[in-house]
């Protein structure tokens, strides 16, 4: 994320990335955008966790409306989601033996 830039610059910067995608990419970050803004809403309780960062490490993360108790249950919510759906398909680990 650049925080050099103005809220103009950033602004033009999206403006230009968006332009640039195919329909199906707008409307998923259409809603994206939406469960982000959902977290901001006074009268409800969403919150979210982004993390950024590349393959090889972690960047940084946000986390919206929440402390770091709940970021930290949503992490391992999530860890355990993806564990379960990379290893859904996976042999028996007596296979491996």
């Amino acid at each position: 994320m650049n925080t050099a830039m103005t809220g103009k610059q950033q602004e033009a910067e999206m403006e230009r990335i968006v332009a640039g995608l195919p329909d199906i990419e707008r409307a998923h970050l259409r809603g994206i955008i939406y469960a982000i803004v959902r977290c901001y809403a006074t009268d409800n309780s969403d919150c979210a966790l982004i993390i950024f960062g590349s393959d090889a490490s972690i960047d940084s993360f946000v986390s919206l409306n929440c402390d770091s108790m709940v970021a930290a249950n949503l992490l391992q919510g999530a860890n355990d989601f993806l564990s379960y759906v990379n290893t859904k398909d996976a042999p028996p680990k007596e296979m491996f033996n």
